[in-house]
Protein backbone atom coordinates (compact mmCIF):
# COMPACT_ATOMS: atom_id res chain seq x y z
CA UNK A 1 0.00 0.00 0.00
CA UNK A 2 1.44 2.91 -0.95
CA UNK A 3 2.23 5.97 1.55
CA UNK A 4 0.43 9.19 1.44
CA UNK A 5 3.65 11.00 0.38
CA UNK A 6 3.71 8.77 -2.18
CA UNK A 7 0.44 9.07 -3.23
CA UNK A 8 1.09 13.21 -3.23
CA UNK A 9 4.13 12.74 -5.33
CA UNK A 10 2.47 11.11 -7.77
CA UNK A 11 -0.06 13.30 -8.19
CA UNK A 12 2.49 16.57 -7.76
CA UNK A 13 4.28 14.29 -10.56
CA UNK A 14 1.15 13.97 -12.92
CA UNK A 15 0.05 17.73 -12.65
CA UNK A 16 4.34 19.07 -12.75
CA UNK A 17 4.21 17.03 -16.19
CA UNK A 18 1.14 18.67 -17.73
CA UNK A 19 2.07 21.89 -16.24
CA UNK A 20 6.04 21.65 -16.81
CA UNK A 21 5.58 20.65 -20.87
CA UNK A 22 3.50 23.77 -21.44
CA UNK A 23 5.88 26.18 -19.12
CA UNK A 24 8.84 24.59 -21.40
CA UNK A 25 7.38 24.79 -24.39
CA UNK A 26 5.82 28.53 -23.91
CA UNK A 27 9.29 29.88 -21.50
CA UNK A 28 11.90 27.51 -21.63
CA UNK A 29 14.27 26.35 -19.12
CA UNK A 30 16.88 28.44 -20.39
CA UNK A 31 19.92 27.08 -17.88
CA UNK A 32 18.38 23.54 -17.34
CA UNK A 33 18.05 23.26 -20.97
CA UNK A 34 21.92 24.26 -21.47
CA UNK A 35 22.64 22.03 -18.92
CA UNK A 36 21.42 19.55 -20.45
CA UNK A 37 22.51 19.89 -23.77
CA UNK A 38 25.96 20.35 -22.89
CA UNK A 39 25.85 17.19 -20.92
CA UNK A 40 24.87 15.45 -24.05
CA UNK A 41 27.62 16.47 -26.34
CA UNK A 42 29.74 15.83 -23.46
CA UNK A 43 28.50 12.36 -23.72
CA UNK A 44 28.32 12.84 -27.40
CA UNK A 45 31.64 13.26 -27.70
CA UNK A 46 33.61 10.46 -24.99
CA UNK A 47 31.87 7.91 -26.99
CA UNK A 48 32.79 8.76 -30.30
CA UNK A 49 36.42 8.30 -28.98
CA UNK A 50 35.19 4.65 -27.16
CA UNK A 51 35.47 1.22 -29.16
CA UNK A 52 32.32 -0.30 -30.07
CA UNK A 53 32.80 -2.62 -26.37
CA UNK A 54 33.71 0.55 -24.11
CA UNK A 55 31.05 2.55 -26.20
CA UNK A 56 28.28 -0.55 -25.25
CA UNK A 57 29.34 -0.55 -21.23
CA UNK A 58 29.32 3.77 -21.29
CA UNK A 59 25.72 3.55 -22.86
CA UNK A 60 24.81 0.88 -19.84
CA UNK A 61 26.11 2.82 -17.45
CA UNK A 62 24.16 6.04 -18.48
CA UNK A 63 21.25 3.83 -18.42
CA UNK A 64 21.12 3.09 -14.63
CA UNK A 65 22.02 6.63 -14.13
CA UNK A 66 18.43 7.21 -15.79
CA UNK A 67 16.87 4.42 -14.01
CA UNK A 68 18.14 5.79 -10.44
CA UNK A 69 17.42 9.37 -11.43
CA UNK A 70 13.74 9.02 -10.71
CA UNK A 71 13.85 7.25 -7.63
CA UNK A 72 16.20 10.46 -6.54
CA UNK A 73 13.55 12.74 -7.01
CA UNK A 74 10.97 10.60 -5.37
CA UNK A 75 13.11 10.13 -2.12
CA UNK A 76 14.15 14.08 -2.40
CA UNK A 77 10.41 15.18 -2.78
CA UNK A 78 9.36 12.91 0.56
CA UNK A 79 12.31 14.22 2.56
CA UNK A 80 11.82 17.55 1.62
CA UNK A 81 8.16 17.26 2.19
CA UNK A 82 8.65 15.48 5.81
CA UNK A 83 10.92 18.44 6.81
CA UNK A 84 8.13 20.92 6.24
CA UNK A 85 5.96 18.95 7.90
CA UNK A 86 8.18 18.60 11.20
CA UNK A 87 9.11 22.63 10.64
CA UNK A 88 5.08 22.80 10.67
CA UNK A 89 4.82 20.94 14.22
CA UNK A 90 7.30 22.46 15.75
CA UNK A 91 5.99 25.84 14.58
CA UNK A 92 2.56 24.37 16.04
CA UNK A 93 3.98 23.15 19.45
CA UNK A 94 5.94 26.50 20.11
CA UNK A 95 2.72 28.40 19.49
CA UNK A 96 0.88 26.04 21.87
CA UNK A 97 3.02 26.61 24.38
CA UNK A 98 3.19 30.40 24.47
CA UNK A 99 -0.47 29.93 24.62
CA UNK A 100 -0.55 27.91 27.04
CA UNK A 101 2.08 29.97 29.24
CA UNK A 102 0.47 33.49 28.42
CA UNK A 103 -3.03 32.75 26.70
CA UNK A 104 -4.16 33.87 23.34
CA UNK A 105 -4.03 36.99 21.95
CA UNK A 106 -7.75 37.07 21.70
CA UNK A 107 -7.92 36.73 25.93
CA UNK A 108 -5.96 40.39 25.60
Amino acid sequence: MKSIIQKLYNLYMEENDRTDIERLRTQGDDLCKKKREDAYQSYQKLRSRLTGNLAEELDILMDKHLEIFPQELENSFEAGFKTGAKLMCEIFSEEAETIKRYGSFRDQ
